[in-house]
């Protein structure tokens, strides 16, 4: 059964669901870069999402298990199903810094195969960096070659292993995304082991956006743990894009947070820039389309903190319809054949009454 919430009736049949961030790494790829010393930086990161993201601290267990190092398309749509998410943004991992920029983790072509292979659940996000390491005209170059020739859509700017991402080195590339009308997606706020924090903590977007206000952009996890410092800039920056993406099993496990997060945004920005994700494998699907249905506003916090209440109007915006409107997608064509069933079933239940 896909997730549900028993005191409203909700289900994740109910709405569209896109995931903003799933990574692929094929298996057979993964043995690739397993020499390099420093991916044990991954295992690290892996290690310390178990503990944080993954584990009920009230019990000191896990509820579910940990996806591990399965990071096939297959067991990304068998999670997806789980979960009732309709759509992923899948992207490649980069994680160059781990083998000493000889090799990424996987490739901008494991997302063409992918998304070729399954074109109704996948959604083509380029990551063409290291963008200052590289050289930013190579970057923009295999930009321009995936997202006009190839169909990519988003792309992800992951400055840890980079340079701060308002370094301006980065402004052509910047350029080129805004002319592209491609939607930039950026890793901000926590890091792996390796990754440079202070390359992409939220402040530094000011610069970015001050400078290129009609760039689309998503913040990735919510820039924790410098959540209030992104929600004011995305006051600031009406195309600034908020995404839970690998925080919401931790939400979900702590709803009082959650609500004020949630309640925050809404209050100072409205809710029309929530975005979903989960990070796949980062965080598991099931646990994270379940914290947004379970998402409530209590009268405590409204009375206190004068925020509003969360409506089904607004979770159908965080699951899906803010990102399709960003992405210019038609919901009804993206969606899972039995949700659509689901809901005529219902439709045609509530004509009856």
């Amino acid at each position: 059964m896909v997730p549900f919430n028993p005191k409203t009736g909700e289900s994740a049949n109910d709405y569209f669901i896109i995931d903003v961030e799933a990574h692929i790494m094929p298996k057979e790829y993964q043995e690739h870069v397993s020499y390099y010393p420093e991916s044990e930086a991954l295992a690290y990161a892996h290690k310390m999402a178990q503990h944080w993201i993954w584990t009920d601290h009230r019990t000191g267990k896990q509820p579910r298990q940990h996806i591990g190092m399965d990071w096939t398309a297959e067991k990304m749509i068998k999670d997806f199903d789980e979960a009732g998410i309709d759509v992923g943004c899948i992207l490649r991992e980069s994680m160059l810094e781990d083998s000493k920029f000889g090799a990424p983790f996987s490739t901008n072509y494991h997302i063409i195969q992918a998304r070729d292979k399954y074109p109704n659940r996948f959604i083509a996000m380029s990551n063409v960096g290291p963008h200052l390491h590289r050289g930013v005209e190579n970057a923009i170059w295999e930009l321009e070659y995936l997202h006009t020739q190839r169909g990519f859509k988003l792309t992800k700017v992951y400055s840890p292993e980079d340079g701060p991402l308002n370094d301006r080195r980065m402004w052509p590339f910047y350029e080129k995304c805004q002319e592209l009308g491609i939607v930039v997606c950026f890793h901000t706020g926590l890091t792996i082991k390796i990754g440079r924090t202070s390359y992409c903590t939220p402040i530094l977007l000011d610069d970015v956006l001050t400078d290129f206000p009609d760039l689309k952009c998503i913040a990735y996890h919510a820039g924790f743990p410098n959540f209030e410092e992104l929600v004011m800039l995305a006051w600031k920056h009406p195309n600034l894009y908020i995404s839970f993406s690998l925080l919401l099993p931790w939400l979900l496990r702590a709803p009082r947070r959650f609500q004020h997060m949630v309640g925050m945004v809404c209050q100072i920005v409205g809710d029309d820039r929530l975005i979903f994700g989960t990070d796949w494998p980062g965080s598991d699907p099931y646990e994270s389309v379940q914290a947004v249905l379970n998402l409530e506003m209590p009268e405590e916090l409204m009375e206190q903190y004068g925020y509003g209440p969360i409506t089904q109007e607004t979770k159908a915006k965080f699951f899906g319809l803010n990102l399709a409107r960003l992405l210019d997608i038609d919901p009804e064509e993206w969606m899972l054949p039995q949700k659509k069933e689901h809901r005529a079933k219902k439709q045609g239940q509530q004509q009856k009454s």
